[in-house]
């Protein structure tokens, strides 16, 4: 009877932990179960964190980006206004270059021509020169014929009973007195000649020296011009020669 009683005890203690574990199982897997889900929804939030994280990331990037090449464009702005002012700048150059091209051939051209009528007139004074010169030996050959003739009329005008006719041949006759008329007819002939010449080249000097009076009324005119119609050029071009030598450190070579 006590072994009954004991084994009866004995399966009742069974029974009861059979239940009571029966009832325990479901709690522990509804916690584990619940466990579980927290882990993953922990795991899910974290990875969604780690997203917006990096979205948050690259957004700042993207911004600062954005900000880099804003920077970029207005400084590409200010060297586009710069570029556009320097070439205006340079273009004005041009453009008085181009006249201050055309003043100095005007320039030139009147120099030129003052230059040859200078040089004409020199050879106009030369041939001048030569003409008084002719002109000189014209006056001294008249001077000779006139005392040689006077020579031979005085001594006959002396002598009593002389025929006048006589006088005349005698003088017409007289070799010396024939030399000075032929040497007084080519001298009336090259001094003709000689101021022929210097008057024709003291027109062609003149003539050159009125264009040159023209050519330079032309660049004096145009040189207003210049002076006048072009505006100022903001930098000349021994200008950057100028900051080179003043700043050689900064054209120097690298090493």
């Amino acid at each position: 009877m006590a072994r009954s009683a004991t084994f009866a005890g004995v399966c009742l203690l069974g029974l009861a932990a059979s239940a009571l574990a029966q009832t325990a199982e479901p709690d522990n897997a509804k916690a584990l179960l619940e466990k579980v889900k927290r882990r993953d929804l922990d795991r899910q939030i974290t990875a969604r964190q780690t997203d917006l994280d990096r979205l948050a990331e690259d957004l700042a990037k993207g911004r600062k980006e954005a900000e880099n090449m804003q920077a970029n464009v207005e400084a590409t702005g200010a060297l586009q206004k710069e570029s556009a002012t320097h070439l205006s700048q340079l273009l004005s150059q041009r453009k008085r270059l181009d006249q201050v091209i055309q003043l100095t051939t005007l320039r030139i051209e009147a120099e030129r021509l003052k230059a040859e009528g200078l040089q004409l007139l020199a050879d106009a004074q030369g041939k001048a020169l030569v003409a008084l010169t002719k002109r000189a030996e014209e006056t001294d050959a008249r001077a000779s014929l006139g005392g040689a003739e006077l020579k031979l009329v005085a001594p006959a005008e002396a002598a009593p009973g002389t025929d006048p006719a006589g006088k005349d041949t005698a003088a017409k006759t007289h070799p010396s007195l024939v030399d000075l008329r032929k040497k007084l007819a080519f001298s009336e002939s090259a001094a003709a000649t000689a101021e022929k010449i210097a008057r024709d080249a003291m027109r062609a000097a003149s003539s050159k020296l009125e264009l040159a009076d023209i050519a330079g009324v032309k660049a004096k005119k145009k040189a207003s011009n210049v002076e006048s119609d072009l505006p100022e050029i903001a930098e000349k071009p021994l200008d950057l020669e100028e900051k080179a030598a003043a700043n050689p450190e900064k054209t120097a070579p690298p090493k």
